[in-house]
């Protein structure tokens, strides 16, 4: 299916599912995977034959890739590109990538797994200067948000963590800032966190007035800790507990809480299905990044870096925050983006890495999670309250069954 009868073909179906079906029934049908090249269609002086396979996440994330990234690239450059989908986990990268010759050529991975991979000499050298400059003539190091570079890996989007809230339940004013998580006064009703210590702590620390740049120097010290849950002590008997990633959303659409912590993708798919109904507080938001990387066991090594210098083009990068709600990691890629093709939203209002959202974000730290983990989590359940007593059992549709699913593992929820 071409680019242009698909996006006809999805200004169809938007009008057709509508709320009906949610923006995420939407998503998934507008955005189809666009077909591999084909050596007919190589342009002259391309490299016919040549395939670059990929490994990468599946659903509308996978497919915003191809959009954005497989298909220019592979009409530029007469490239075939070959998918692999994987699940996300460091032993399924270790076992597609460790042996003598690589399965893939480029892996796109979490910032932890990069670091491990990385360590454990997996991946090849990526060198900042031989990436494109920003339209305005800044280097790619400038360019680039901190962290977006390292020695074996590029940074191609953000996502985060964030407080949704819903509108309807605060007639007075509505929360703006993190504080306003630990303000039942102003703003009562319950709240959705994470059940555990990752995310829910820092959380903790950001809305009792700790800056970013000092939570985990604050929480690796007693007193932080206990700062953190003298914190969460003025919301516990007001908080329920998630383990999968969408309840926060249903219950923030069902009324069970007025704010919840939870993934900036979902959040963006509820909050343009009801516009006037969820808001965002974007101060305080954690986020993570996944990464560009090159197995030292790839046998196109070459394609794979020609591929990662354009996939990393700040227009490649403004054209896929363009069709999903994650943050391109490029200053000069948010300067690019648009509404969405096909929904008419303005999508920088929903990006980690816009500036306006960007302001006091924290960048999650998993290798320090890796160091004291374990202690906080003996601290959180000492601390955490029982559970309340199970509501009487209903018999669920499929509909609802499908909607408490737990998602697969992926790094960008």
């Amino acid at each position: 299916m071409s680019g242009q009868n698909n996006r006809h073909s999805c200004g169809i179906l938007a009008t057709t599912l509508g709320r009906r079906c949610g923006f995420a029934a939407v998503l998934a049908a507008c955005l189809i995977a666009a077909p591999a090249a084909r050596a007919e269609d190589t342009p002259q002086g391309g490299e016919s034959g040549t395939t670059l396979s990929i490994a990468t996440w599946g659903g509308a994330y996978g497919q915003s890739q191809e959009i954005a990234y497989f298909e220019p690239f592979a009409k530029e450059t007469g490239t075939i590109i070959a998918t692999e989908i994987y699940d996300g986990t460091l032993a399924k990268i270790k076992a597609m990538i460790g042996g003598a010759e690589s399965e893939v050529d480029v892996v796109d991975v979490s910032s932890a797994t990069l670091g491990t991979l990385c360590s454990d000499g997996l991946l090849e050298t990526i060198e900042a200067s031989s990436l494109g400059a920003a339209p305005g003539g800044q280097s790619a190091e400038e360019d680039f948000y901190t962290g977006g570079l390292s020695a074996c890996g590029v940074a191609s989007v953000a996502w985060s963590t964030a407080i949704a809230f819903d509108r309807q339940a605060f007639t007075k004013s509505q929360p703006s800032q993190i504080a306003d998580l630990l303000d039942t006064k102003r703003f009562p009703g319950k709240r959705a966190l994470p059940n555990g210590p990752r995310y829910t702590l820092e959380l903790a620390l950001l809305a009792d007035g700790v800056d970013p740049a000092n939570v985990y120097a604050e929480l690796a010290t007693p007193a932080g800790v206990d700062r953190a849950f003298k914190a969460l002590d003025k919301i516990k008997d007001n908080v329920l507990w998630w383990d999968n990633a969408q309840d926060p959303i249903t219950w923030l659409l069902e009324k069970k809480v007025a704010m919840a912590a939870g993934y900036s993708g979902r959040i963006f798919r509820a909050a343009v299905g009801d516009r006037q109904r969820l808001g965002v507080i974007w101060d305080g938001q954690i986020y993570d990044l996944d990464l560009w990387a090159i197995p030292k066991g790839a046998k196109n090594k070459d394609g794979a870096k020609r591929f990662i210098i354009f996939a990393s083009d700040p227009a490649r990068l403004a054209a896929q925050a363009q069709l999903i709600a994650y943050g391109p990691m490029r200053k000069s890629a948010l300067q690019l983006v648009g509404k969405h093709p096909v929904i008419d939203v303005e999508m920088k209002d929903f990006l980690p890495t816009a500036p306006d959202n960007f302001k006091k974000a924290l960048r999650f730290d998993d290798a320090w999670w890796s160091d004291h983990g374990e202690e906080l989590g003996k601290r959180f359940q000492e601390w955490h309250p029982p559970p309340p007593p199970p509501e009487e059992d209903k018999p669920q549709d499929a509909d609802a069954k499908a909607k408490h699913a737990r998602p697969s593992a992926q790094a960008a929820p």
